[in-house]
């Protein structure tokens, strides 16, 4: 995985158990067209509707909004 400490760091923001988080990250880069091995700042934008709907599988409204700004304001944060 080419930027690993940034994978972390999404999965981490998503508040979802350790067990869960990787795998709902990589399933909603799949499904934005993106490889999650060599998935970058942009790509995760791009792919946060997606990881959007899959959190919501897992977290109530408010918390689900609260995370899913939490990571959209980091991954601007970098791309600055």
């Amino acid at each position: 995985m080419v930027n690993r400490k940034l994978f972390d760091e999404i999965v981490s923001r998503t508040g979802l158990a350790p067990i869960i988080g990787p795998g709902t990250v990589q399933r909603a880069l799949h499904a934005a067209g993106v490889s999650p091995e060599l998935a970058q700042t942009q790509d995760y934008l791009r792919a946060l509707p997606e990881l959007r709907v899959r959190m919501a599988i897992y977290l109530e409204p408010t918390m689900l909004e609260q995370r899913v700004r939490q990571i959209e304001a980091h991954l601007k944060h970098i791309a600055e």
